[in-house]
């Protein structure tokens, strides 16, 4: 294969990851907002700490898919 091949499917890697893994990021993001504003005594804040707990859960294959599609971008770019 050539590199600019090569170079395409890494660079498709990654934005597939990116895609699926922005949304659960943003997930995550809201968690945190409605726990930095909620009391902690509150329901709301007890649905954002379960909310926060299903998104990261949910993250953290994405993430190590996520660093192998960087890991792998980076190492088909050419010098």
């Amino acid at each position: 294969m050539t590199t600019t091949v090569v170079l395409d499917k890494s660079l498709t890697s990654l934005q597939r990851h990116m895609s699926e893994y922005l949304p659960k990021l943003e997930a995550a993001i809201a968690s945190i907002h409605k726990l930095r504003a909620n009391d902690p005594n509150s329901e709301e804040f007890s649905q954002a700490l379960a909310d926060l707990h299903v998104a990261a859960t949910i993250l953290e294959p994405y993430s190590e898919g996520m660093v192998e599609a960087i890991n792998n971008f980076t190492d088909d770019r050419p010098e």
